[in-house]
């Protein structure tokens, strides 16, 4: 339930999808500059300060050893199960793309485009909400959660969207996505992308990921009296001091219209008529400001949300929760092409600031999962304090109450494949072990963007 007029939110929700495609198209045409001759510049010539750094981390030297940077799509899992023809499912939307995809053995509906230049932001399938964009590499962290029907899910550090989309997926409908942000601008890129790909029982908060304590939703739960009552007053208060406030500009801008009036008619005595229907409008003017959509009863911080009860109902810890922390990037290629020049990733000052939230946030994340719940803890790179110090953190930290567990089982493999040999290795996880038992590292040089996971159990 929106609390919106149909025909603005129909407006909006056009004009919004439109401007994320923008910025899709935007994003994929530095992805397309990112081509092989960068590529072979960077390898060849790596710089001093990045040489430093994979030492100091113990990060083998031929990690980001690639001869192209892969892409990959995901394809909606309804409208795959609900095609007729596979075969012909795939071929169409390949026909759309104007590459042929390799399906992903290890990652169910995720596909590698054999033309890592072909685009997506301008194809029927991706406009009508059939694919998306997402590496491998964090299809492997949601993976790693293994959401299953009827889990309440929470995603800190949410944006851009499409893990939100993966979870509820898994969740087939049954069960519910609660993402969390703390910059607004992601957010509203975050709702459009739920929106247009029709993600049910989601909501979205826009929140320090540290400090979030809103809980799971129970759909049983009735609408709090008390939050109501104080929202009430609350409400009255503020309103109380908006009229006090707007009399005050009143009485300010009738001063100030007053002393413009004099100056204009001094200065343009030939042109009164003008000047006084220029003054009328002046004094027409107001200041318009949308109505605040949310109701009396939302929760804290609460941004977006598509169904009723999810907007007031925290009443239990979640199932699973994944943080899939800022980090300095510096697993991805990508990022190191474009910022190689500028040396941002290996300041110690800022690799302070990121080890201290990203502690926050798996410290949140872990006090928000329910006993016998799973947190999986990722990031984008391969710097041991962002990863394995972090992990070690919590462990210290909670001690008998926490468990570091496997992230991945083994694909089985397929034996009515032609090819069993293939097939198996296909199906392997492409994962180093960690330097810490139980945690893995997802290499470019093994065909997906750099990843660092872990996963955790709560057992008391």
């Amino acid at each position: 339930m929106q609390f919106i007029a149909k025909n603005n939110d129909d407006n909006d929700n056009t004009k919004d999808i439109e401007r994320a495609e923008d910025e899709e198209e935007e994003e994929e045409e530095e992805k397309v500059e990112c081509n092989k001759d960068f590529l072979k510049e960077f390898l060849n010539n790596k710089p001093k300060e990045f040489i430093e750094f994979l030492n100091n981390n113990d990060i083998p030297l031929d990690s980001y050893n690639v001869k192209d940077i892969p892409r990959f799509i995901r394809i909606k899992q309804k409208e795959y199960e609900n095609s007729k023809d596979k075969n012909l499912f795939i071929k169409s939307i390949e026909e759309d793309l104007g590459t042929k995809l390799i399906p992903i053995k290890w990652l169910p509906y995720f596909y590698k485009f054999e033309n890592s230049n072909a685009t997506i932001s301008s194809t029927k399938s991706y406009k009508s909400g059939i694919i998306y964009g997402m590496d491998a590499s964090s299809g492997a962290a949601i993976l790693a959660l293994n959401p299953k029907p009827g889990d309440n899910v929470l995603d800190i550090c949410c944006a851009p969207g499409t893990k939100l989309c993966m979870i509820s997926d898994m969740l087939g409908g049954n069960g519910t996505v609660s993402g969390v942000d703390i910059s607004s601008n992601r957010l509203g890129s975050c709702k459009t992308i739920l929106k247009k790909y029709k993600i049910p029982n989601v909501r979205l908060f826009c929140s320090d990921g540290t400090t979030f304590d809103s809980l799971a939703p129970n759909k049983n739960d009735p609408i709090p009296k008390d939050i109501v009552e104080s929202r009430k007053k609350q409400k009255q208060i503020k309103k109380h001091q908006k009229n006090e406030e707007s009399n005050r500009k009143e009485e300010i801008e009738e001063i100030d219209e007053k002393k413009e009036e004099d100056e204009e008619i001094q200065l343009n005595n030939n042109n009164n008529n003008n000047n006084n229907n220029n003054i009328s409008n002046n004094k027409k003017r107001k200041i318009n400001k949308r109505s605040s959509k949310k109701a009396i009863f939302d929760l804290k911080d609460l941004y977006f949300c598509n169904e009723f009860y999810m907007r007031y109902s925290s009443s239990t810890l979640y199932d699973k929760v994944i943080v899939d922390a800022e980090c300095s990037l510096d697993a991805s290629i990508r990022h190191l092409i474009k910022h190689s020049k500028m040396g941002r990733y290996y300041a110690p000052e800022k690799s302070k600031q990121l080890t201290e939230l990203q502690k926050g946030l798996i410290d949140n994340g872990f006090k928000l999962v329910k006993v016998g719940g799973h947190l999986v803890y990722s990031t984008c790179s391969f710097c041991k304090e962002q990863n394995e110090e972090i992990v070690q953190f919590l462990l210290n930290k909670y001690k008998d109450s926490i468990k570091l567990i496997p992230a991945f089982q083994e694909f089985e493999k397929d034996n009515n494949s032609s090819n069993k040999e293939d097939t198996e290795e296909e199906c392997k996880i492409p994962y180093s072990i960690g330097y810490i038992p139980n945690t893995f590292r997802f290499y470019p040089k093994n065909g997906t963007s750099g990843m660092f996971i872990s996963k955790f159990e709560k057992i008391k």
